[in-house]
């Protein structure tokens, strides 16, 4: 018998049944590896390991809670299943709490999260070297747009471009100004405090206040 077997005298029913933890059924069966009383305890307990595991859950619980005067392995063993049951509807049960709180999580964020509109293409105004397109998101401040602007530059030099919008009551406002080169794409993102139903047109003008391109929603 082992220095430490006092400590370990009452895990063999538990480990029989597998109701131990990882580390405790390590911890246990390095001890079983120094202790040959542990290990007949174990062995003996065998036969009626096998015939606890043709009982249901619910019949170990009731063999656990007798008031039996006769503390003996069937009872220990039940009331160990029973342990091992309760213990594996915890965690199930902690397990679906965890998935719900992701999958709401997961529903939150995608509803929160904008959407952007299709990238709406601005037309150019009086043959312009410009391409560019944007896209609308309603934000709950307003409206976020993403602009990307290509400038082709073909008997033009570098400058300075501004984008604006109009709202439906005829109001024109700058959101945004950026230098241009030859060539170069510019992407960038403005905000407006108008929504997207509130905008009549989109515009993009050269540092002169000439329109370069534009979109109209009317």
């Amino acid at each position: 018998m082992s220095v430490d077997h006092e400590r370990y005298a009452t895990w063999d029913a538990a480990y029989a049944l597998g109701a131990l933890s990882a580390a405790e059924r390590a911890e246990y069966e390095d001890h079983l590896a120094h202790c040959a009383a542990c290990r007949a305890a174990v062995a003996e307990l065998g036969p009626t390991v096998s015939l606890l595991s043709r009982l249901g859950a619910d019949d170990a619980q009731s063999i656990a809670d007798q008031d039996a005067t006769d503390a003996g392995p069937v009872r220990v063993l039940a009331a160990a299943r029973a342990r091992r049951s309760r213990r594996r509807r915890v965690v199930a049960w902690a397990s679906g709490i965890a998935a719900a709180v992701v999958v709401g999580v997961v529903v939150s964020i995608s509803m929160l999260t904008p959407r952007p509109a299709p990238a709406i293409a601005l037309e150019p105004v009086a043959g312009a070297p410009v391409a560019a397109e944007v896209a609308l998101t309603s934000v709950p401040w307003g409206t976020k747009l993403d602009l990307v602007c290509e400038y082709d530059g073909n008997g033009y030099g570098s400058g300075s471009y501004v984008l604006a919008v109009t709202d439906v009551d005829g109001k024109t406002t700058t959101l945004s100004t950026w230098n241009v080169k030859p060539g170069a794409v510019a992407k960038l993102s403005a905000g407006t405090a108008l929504a997207a139903s509130d905008i009549r047109s989109i515009e993009i003008l050269d540092a002169g206040g000439t329109v370069m391109v534009r979109h109209s929603f009317e």
